[in-house]
């Protein structure tokens, strides 16, 4: 099947859902909008882990190929905003304005009177505005906040970190604490039901089940330019929308193509299609935003997982150390996997899991290019090649120290971390009090002992005018291939800081607008 359009974009998660409803509404142009999974709209959704496999990338089993890190992703319309857990960040300014100093970057005003590339109105604030208006952000109400969330802050008191409310993107929630599997009542408001609709009623056209092989390129290293995409549609699962097209190979030709298909697909496809990488930079710098469990055991039933799953965090230690602690909590057959031991122990243990509470650490983690995704030409899969630097692993250490304070702190009568690692005189992190806490000094994170999750995967195909590891300039375009651009979590130079969802919407929307203002630019 052959078709033709002005615009295509690949990816339909943060940035590609954002941008075909920018575009659809800033010009009038014919945009095609591909997704590599399938479409499920929320009377679909199943409240059920095993029953979501679906929704996510690998279906739920992706990670490091060392076996160190647990990395998940959307793989639906929506991408992970329609399986996350709806945490808001606001783009952190003082970020972006280390990237103009370090990277080269470019534009991104944070003045909102700014008008960058002459464009009007074309800045960070006018772009966020827009983004946190459509997707309903605010903090939830305190009859919100769930007993795990409450013990948390309670741990904080205790230890005298300063805690505050996230902020979420839902609309009238009902508590049901299912978030992370997708929203069965369209209560949270991912790209899916907002974004995307506003694209389609201006005319965009969803092409879901569509996997893209390769992107192709006229001309000579020098002078390259994008002529389309080939990829092939496969059948929709049974709760998926139907497609509009049937299963088979596909060709699209179009003027403009936008790769927006997350850190880990984005460099996939760019090797499958033999995108120049003079530097071998490209898949480099991966920064996955480790994150590491604590978990407790109170002497009382808990609500741990309904009402709003996360209503509360910490960013006590940004500053200083860079990680967050953020109050969430999984499911069960999640919670299996975490809480460690064998056998009885750890049956026994499961069967505690009204009483247990739980949140985690979050590092913001260092740039380094031995962490990166390759294309594995045997498998045909991506391959993330990932190991936590010797400074990382001390500040993760410092931050599962304070943490299991801080649990029992929240009057946990037992604390874990998600690891059989020996750890001082113990067998493994399983804390009976306070003072043992300090033995997370001899944690060594090592793979397959210690369960460490990501869900944040940044910077594999990043901007930068000036830097030797810039695949793109600051319009997110490719330097090497005319009329290619890549604008997702991949185009950050390294960590946004925080959350990226709300910071990838952003930067979305602000390019958006641009390319809207020069058309002219990409002939179109």
């Amino acid at each position: 099947m052959r078709l033709k359009c002005d615009i295509v974009i690949i990816g339909s998660g943060a940035a590609g859902g954002v941008l075909a409803s920018t575009l659809a509404e800033k010009t009038d142009k014919k945009i095609l909008l591909i997704e590599k999974g399938g479409y499920y709209e929320g009377a679909t959704i199943v409240q059920e882990e095993l029953g979501a496999r679906h929704l996510f990338a690998d279906r739920g089993t992706r990670g490091a190929k060392d076996g160190s890190i647990a990395v998940r992703g959307g793989e639906c319309v929506g991408g992970g905003t329609t399986v996350n857990v709806a945490l808001c960040f606001d783009p952190i300014e003082s970020v972006w304005k280390r990237w103009k100093s370090e990277y080269g970057i470019d534009q991104y005003s944070f003045d909102p009177a700014s008008n960058d590339y002459g464009i009007s109105g074309l800045n960070m604030p006018n772009a966020l505005k827009h983004v946190r208006e459509r997707i309903n952000i605010h903090e939830p109400p305190d009859d919100m906040v769930n007993d795990n969330n409450r013990l948390f802050a309670q741990g904080c008191q205790s230890e005298g970190v300063s805690h505050k409310k996230f902020e979420l993107n839902m609309k009238n929630c009902i508590g049901c604490g299912f978030c992370a599997v997708g929203c069965k009542y369209d209560r949270k408001m991912g790209t899916m039901i907002t974004y995307i609709q506003d694209a389609i009623q201006n005319g965009v056209e969803v092409v879901h089940n569509c996997h893209i092989e390769k992107i192709q390129f006229s001309g000579q290293n020098g002078s390259k330019k994008t002529t389309g995409i080939q990829g092939e549609i496969v059948e929709a699962h049974d709760k998926s929308l139907p497609n509009k097209y049937p299963a088979g190979p596909i060709s699209i030709s179009a003027g403009l193509i936008i790769v927006a298909a997350g850190a880990v697909e984005a460099p996939s496809l760019l090797f499958r299609s033999n995108h120049p990488n003079p530097n071998d930079t490209l898949g480099r710098g991966l920064i996955l935003h480790p994150s590491l469990p604590i978990i407790g055991v109170q002497d009382k039933k808990l609500v741990n997982y309904r009402g709003i799953t996360g209503s509360m965090y910490s960013d006590h230690f940004y500053e200083s150390h860079g990680f967050y602690y953020e109050c969430l909590f999984g499911h069960p057959i999640y919670a299996a996997g975490m809480v460690p031991g064998f056998g009885t122990p750890h049956f026994d243990m499961i069967l505690k899991y009204p009483q247990i509470n739980g949140f985690g650490v979050m590092l913001v983690d260092t740039p380094v290019k031995k962490n990166r995704v390759v294309w594995d030409t045997y498998s045909q899969k991506p391959e993330i090649i990932y190991r936590l630097t010797v400074p990382d692993k001390d500040r993760l250490r410092i931050a599962a120290q304070k943490g299991v304070e801080m649990m029992f702190g929240s009057g946990a009568k037992e604390v874990m971390l998600p690891s059989e690692e020996p750890v001082g005189p113990l067998m493994r992190p399983h804390f009976n009090h306070r003072s043992q806490a300090v033995h997370c000094k001899d944690l060594q994170f090592r793979p397959h002992q210690t369960q460490i999750t990501s869900a944040h995967c940044q910077a594999t195909v990043s901007m930068g005018e000036d830097h030797e590891t810039g695949i793109l300039n600051s319009r997110c375009e490719s330097k090497y291939v005319k009329n290619l651009m890549v604008c997702d979590s991949s185009s950050f130079p390294d960590s946004c800081g925080a959350n990226p969802m709300v910071s990838i919407m952003t930067m979305a929307r602000y390019q958006g607008e641009r390319i809207s203002g020069e058309l002219a630019r990409y002939d179109l």
